[in-house]
């Protein structure tokens, strides 16, 4: 649902989102737009042609378009067309926008990079293919970058090395394993080393490869979640395979949170009801409820750990994220407090935490009224709903671990923290929509007023900060315990 869907001025300022560690007034978006870009390479010039790429995509794009997407299909494209259609795709994707990419064609990866392959491409060596193909994490950026809510992948590439037979080898057979960023899953036709079955035998007559027959069932189905589709398409893939004697399991690299529909409504019942009983109602179809499409991976783990006077914190996130943003700054900060740890042992001074508490030889910290926070606190937000906007509040902390925060348009956040660990700090709340203009209820995309919030967060240099989860969105927080509002 996009945030720059709109709504009367007046009103805008006034819905609340989010729900956070700290609660701020932010724009409630009415409805995502649903987006796709299908792309089938049948015709390969200088290698082993396709059969079905072509009619797989075809028929993939008519599927979204009933489920009511925006769908741009592309065919047989070369490398300077496959760029305009990821160009010109990228520029229609907005915030909060709900996207489908899925290929169908040749695919090959070497040195763990996966490179989609053009109907025009000419192989010589390794250089010209990367040269000369589209990387499929050139792709996924691209939406990451654009700030989708919820990025779905489908990459139906997993074929025979398509340049086996070119003088050197050029990449091996199937796909590499994937990392998708925040609120993206990734789907791979089949898993590593594996190739994907256009058909199951000299009689099959279906038109459409294996794995897009089984997709294109599955995505019809009312009120089954993504991830749970996602692992049917899996598991009938997988025994249709068998029936073929075929080994062919789909790989799933799922980083979303939350939930998504292809299609809404009241999940199909197979139960049976007894002759002359009356026949069970089914529910009426609901709306989706569309969460924003966010994680705690690397970004949110580096949030967590950047400031922490723990080694263990980096070794944990090099072990995690060995090819990270952020894996060389990583080591060298897991080195340098390793060496301070060492020397403060040696000379049995106790270690410092962030809050500057002796870690060492100190007792255990109390709850909340130890750490002398008690009372109002200046700091900010963010919310995925809102890129690149800081919201300003105030949270008040109690002394037996409770808080409470009231937003500039009246929403409310009540919780608890668990304060015990100052480096990892727990806690648990529940937000409460206002009443636009005193008397127009707020409420979420599932109709309710209020909904459960989680947070972790940490005290470095006197700050309290962390991340906060719900069901719609994720954000950041920073509140100051030196400064009293």
């Amino acid at each position: 649902m996009p945030a720059r869907a709109e709504a009367p001025a007046v009103l805008r300022g006034a819905i609340c989102t989010g729900l956070c560690l700290i609660l701020m007034a932010v724009t409630v978006p009415t409805e995502a737009r649903r987006l796709a870009l299908v792309v089938g390479n049948d015709t390969y010039k200088n290698v082993e042609p396709l059969r079905n790429a072509r009619q797989d995509a075809k028929a993939i794009a008519e599927s979204l378009q009933g489920l009511g997407f925006e769908v741009t299909l592309r065919q047989d494209l070369t490398l300077n067309s496959m760029k305009a259609a990821l160009r010109e795709f990228k520029a229609r994707v907005g915030g909060g926008d709900e996207v489908i990419f899925f290929f169908s064609g040749h695919g090959v990866q070497f040195d763990g990079t996966n490179y989609l392959v053009p109907v025009d491409i000419v192989a010589e060596s390794e250089q010209q293919v990367a040269d000369d193909a589209v990387p499929l994490q050139r792709v996924l950026d691209d939406l990451r970058d654009q700030k989708a809510r919820f990025t779905l992948a489908i990459v139906d590439a997993c074929r025979d090395n398509p340049f086996k037979g070119q003088g050197r080898a050029i990449g091996g057979r199937g796909l590499a394993p994937v990392m998708a960023a925040n609120g993206q899953m990734v789907l791979y036709s089949a898993g590593a080393g594996q190739e994907a079955l256009d058909r199951l035998g000299p009689n099959d007559k279906n038109p459409n490869g294996v794995f897009t027959r089984v997709l294109i069932k599955q995505i019809q189905r009312p009120g089954v979640p993504v991830d749970r589709m996602l692992k049917n398409v899996r598991d009938e893939v997988v025994q249709l395979a068998k029936s073929a004697s075929h080994e062919q399991v789909p790989a799933l690299y799922d980083q979303s949170i939350g939930e998504f529909f292809f299609r809404p409504g009241a999940p199909e019942t197979s139960a049976r009801t007894e002759p002359g009983a009356p026949s069970a109602s089914v529910a009426p179809a609901a709306p989706s409820v569309h969460v924003a499409s966010a994680s705690e991976l690397e970004e949110s783990y580096w949030g967590r750990i950047k400031d922490s006077t723990d080694p263990d914190d980096f070794k944990e996130y090099s072990q995690q994220f060995p090819k990270g943003a952020h894996s060389a700054e990583a080591s060298l900060m897991a080195r340098r407090l390793s060496r301070q740890v060492a020397a403060s042992q040696q000379t049995h001074v106790p270690a410092a935490n962030p809050a500057g508490n002796l870690m060492a030889e100190s007792p255990p910290a109390a709850p909340m009224a130890a750490t002398s926070s008690v009372g109002s606190h200046p700091g900010f937000i963010t919310s995925t709903l809102l890129p690149g906007v800081t919201l300003t509040g105030v949270m008040v902390l109690n002394g037996d671990g409770s808080f409470n925060y009231k937003g500039s348009n009246g929403a409310v956040l009540r919780g608890t923290f668990d304060m015990s660990n100052p480096n990892s700090i727990t806690g648990t709340g529940m937000t409460i929509l206002p009443k636009a203009l005193g008397f127009v209820q707020q409420r979420y995309p599932d109709g309710t007023s209020s909904t459960a919030v989680t947070m972790r967060a940490r005290i470095a240099n006197g700050m309290l900060q962390g991340q906060y989860v719900d069901k719609f969105e994720t954000g950041q927080f920073s509140f100051s315990l030196s400064r009293q509002n």
